[in-house]
């Protein structure tokens, strides 16, 4: 029992163990802890970093030792040994990008860029800008997206290329103000004073300038403001306006003092120190450049040293102070000597660099020409092929159509050859109803009419009878107009006039009553207009009714008959010249109007009745479409 519970112990003291191994939070703090130490104690980072990589190895916590390697490179850097802190730096990017971890990626990119510019290997500084954008870019991170391009435009700028560090500068901008980053868009205002400087463009230089101060002085961000005080400072003496530049100058040189940046201190300085030389102010300018020439020593800045040392040479041999100027010229010589050396090795990267960087883009402009050649061959291929394939098409479609327009015009000829066989059938019955009316009907009629005609003049005091004749004479003109109808096949404007001009002579200028008969055709060959013969009977019967309402009821001595072309409709026009009466009072049982009412409507034409504005006689009105058809 005794062996089993210690067995039991050292298995949960085994796994314990395990666990504390694997405590990813104590990794994440431990590697967050060591991060001030890179820069403190640099060794004691990087022995304490490696141990972290390896125990976040051992449980897989892969993040952790990528973070280890990135803080090894950084301590790397600080002591100056950049091969070291370049392999540590691969490592961690080795690990992101097995995991795809972009922010890995991104950082490992970055700092490998910084390490290339601070080894003027600029073209490989550019790439790894390039490529930690792209992956900052992927995470939506724009305000490292922005400090990337600013990145860029400053390597651009190194390289005396102004105008495409002007274009980084301008994206970083777009990129800060994407990612809601107000304060480090003041950098980039900065740096896009110092191009428009470079480019001598004063007023641009002058603008931005303005706008970096205004912003680093809302977040009181000393360093930047005494950056772009000092280039605010140098746009001024160039103008000549001495005065705002030496203001400019001290308000910088205080800002570098409070935050204890020598550097910047010692640059300002030796800047300010020209505004009095050219304003021939020997005594200030000597004591600024006496002031930092200790400082200058202490950081072994052999640009300024030689400047510094040139100027206050050129003070004492001006005041004919030979030994003072003597040694000043020896230390230049020193200074200017080194100096020269520094810039001969950053001139041959630099120039590496712009070589490397022309060559690139025309292995790549080679590349884009190539792979252009190579679409354009594909595009033509299948152009070719789209080609047939749109011809084969056409040809499938274009006899589709055919042989669909050869069974509707088939279909169509059919219906056609039916539609003439019923016509021609309608038309025989129609020929054979009228001869029936006629033989028949006709006969009969022609009977009654003719025993009343001689009963009429041998008992002319029958009135009964008379009126009998004079009925069964309208029924026989109204049987012949039937007739007439039924018989035509075609009818055209010439005959309709000559069956009107016939029912007016009848009723009207039989019985004294004077007719004039207008006809107003635009041509003649109008009066050979085809007319359905239907509404042809219709036109007449209206005409009829209007004329014998005339004969009966109007008395009047004149009536004006008017048949008028008006485009595509005739226009019929019954001007009676008698008593009139009102066309809203409709007597009972008289259905009269109502006829040419319910007729007008059957051949769809517009009717009305009105009385004479001229006199008190009434018009009748009826409009009718030419073609117009019933069924």
């Amino acid at each position: 029992m005794k062996r089993l519970l210690l067995l039991t112990l050292l298995l949960n003291l085994s796994s314990f163990k395990g666990y504390s191994q694997c405590d990813t939070n104590a990794i994440n703090l431990r590697n967050d802890k060591v991060l001030d130490l890179c820069y403190e104690d640099p060794k004691a980072a990087i022995s304490e970093c490696k141990k972290i990589a390896v125990q976040a190895n051992e449980c897989e916590f892969y993040i952790g030792e990528l973070r280890a390697y990135i803080r090894i490179g950084i301590a790397y850097d600080v002591l100056s040994q950049t091969e070291l802190s370049i392999a540590n730096y691969q490592k961690a990017l080795a690990i992101a990008k097995r995991i795809d971890y972009f922010k890995g990626v991104a950082s490992c990119q970055n700092n490998l860029g910084l390490i290339y510019w601070h080894k003027n290997d600029l073209k490989r500084a550019i790439q790894s800008f390039h490529k930690a954008k792209l992956y900052f870019e992927k995470m939506d991170d724009y305000v490292s997206v922005g400090a990337t391009q600013n990145n860029l435009g400053l390597l651009y700028q190194e390289l005396n290329l102004a105008q495409t560090s002007l274009f980084w500068y301008r994206k970083s901008i777009a990129s800060y103000h994407r990612g809601k980053d107000k304060a480090q868009v003041f950098d980039a205002y900065s740096n896009m004073a110092t191009a428009f400087n470079m480019l001598e463009k004063r007023d641009s230089s002058m603008y931005y300038s303005e706008l970096a101060i205004s912003g680093y002085r809302k977040t009181s961000n000393k360093y930047g403001l005494g950056i772009i005080l000092c280039n605010k400072a140098m746009i001024l003496a160039d103008l000549k306006r001495y005065k705002e530049s030496e203001e400019a100058y001290s308000e910088g040189a205080r800002l570098a003092k409070e935050i204890g940046n020598e550097y910047l201190y010692l640059s300002t300085l030796l800047n300010w120190a020209r505004v009095y030389k050219d304003q021939g102010n020997q005594v200030q300018e000597e004591k600024l450049l006496l002031e930092i020439l200790p400082l200058a020593e202490k950081l072994q800045a052999n640009e300024q040293l030689y400047k510094i040392s040139k100027a206050l040479g050129l003070i004492y041999l001006d005041r004919k102070e030979n030994k003072k100027a003597q040694d000043f010229w020896t230390k230049y010589e020193i200074y200017h000597g080194k100096y020269y050396r520094e810039l001969r090795d950053q001139t041959i990267a630099r120039t590496n660099a712009i070589y490397d960087i022309k060559s690139e883009k025309q292995r790549s402009e080679l590349y884009r020409k190539k792979k252009d050649a190579e679409l354009r061959e594909q595009q033509l291929s299948r152009k070719l092929e789209n080609t047939y394939w749109i011809v084969l098409v056409a040809f499938l479609f274009l006899t589709v159509i055919t042989l669909i327009f050869y069974f509707v015009r088939r279909a169509l000829k059919k219906e056609l050859i039916t539609q003439q066989q019923v016509f021609q059938a309608t038309n025989e019955e129609r020929k054979r109803i009228s001869y029936d009316l006629h033989d028949l009907v006709g006969s009969q009629l022609s009977f009654v009419v003719n025993n009343l005609e001689l009963l009429s003049h041998n008992e002319k005091e029958n009135e009964r009878i008379n009126r009998t004749f004079l009925m069964s004479q309208e029924a026989m003109s109204s049987l012949r107009d039937t007739v007439w109808a039924l018989h035509s096949e075609n009818m055209s404007s010439k005959v309709l006039v000559s069956r009107m001009k016939n029912v007016a002579k009848k009723w009207l200028e039989d019985n004294s009553i004077k007719v004039k008969f207008n006809l107003q055709m635009e041509n003649s060959e109008s009066l050979n207009t085809g007319l359905d013969p239907g509404v042809s009977l219709h036109v007449m019967r209206i005409f009829q009714e209007g004329i014998s309402n005339i004969y009966k009821h109007s008395k009047a001595e004149k009536v004006e008959i008017t048949l008028k072309e008006a485009g595509d409709y005739l226009e019929l026009y019954v001007e009676d010249f008698g008593v009139g009466f009102d066309p809203e009072v409709k007597p009972e049982f008289h259905y009269g109007l109502k006829s040419i009412e319910q007729r007008a409507e059957k051949i769809n034409a517009v009717y009305s009745i009105r009385k004479s504005a001229d006199h008190t006689g009434m018009i009748l009105f009826l409009k009718w479409k030419k073609n117009s058809t019933i069924a």
